[in-house]
């Protein structure tokens, strides 16, 4: 059973979950349950600039790994989707030349939401899906404080 170091970030819907191990952040969840803060690290520190409208892009150290076509598709995301904007997963899935389809998948399986910004993929008429139970309501949360909707 791996063990991991937990840090946390507060915001008006909730709490930002942060799980490191050596340094290197493996996990992200997005809880709608508040949580007191923290941790003060590099992790905390960019989340709460991001989710303070004062930090664009996350970039510290990560690990993920879900085989090449899910890392190609959130590389693919965040190359071509800065902040503010928005693309959908058809789009998506053609910069990538997969099925739409496989472009959802990658999204549910990114355990990594806000560096991977996930939020930023949405249906051709609708927000689409996020992060689980009551996930839209973090997706509309972090679109709108990118200025996105």
């Amino acid at each position: 059973m791996q063990k991991f170091d937990l840090s946390i970030v507060s915001c008006e819907i909730g709490s930002v979950l942060i799980f490191t191990k050596n340094g290197i952040c493996e996990k992200i969840e997005l809880s709608n349950d508040f949580y007191a803060p923290s941790g003060e690290n590099i992790f905390t520190a960019q989340i709460s600039e991001y989710l303070s409208g004062k930090r664009r892009e996350l970039d510290f150290p990560v690990r993920y790994s879900s085989g090449p076509v899910f890392e190609k598709i959130w590389e693919s995301l965040k190359e071509n989707v800065p902040y503010g904007k928005i693309i959908t997963y058809g789009e998506l899935a053609k910069i990538c030349n997969v099925n739409p389809r496989v472009v959802g998948y990658a999204m549910a399986m990114n355990r990594l939401p806000l560096y991977i910004p996930c939020h930023r993929v949405v249906g051709k008429n609708s927000l689409g899906g996020f992060n689980g139970k009551n996930g839209l309501k973090w997706k509309e949360y972090l679109l709108r404080l990118e200025g996105s909707i």
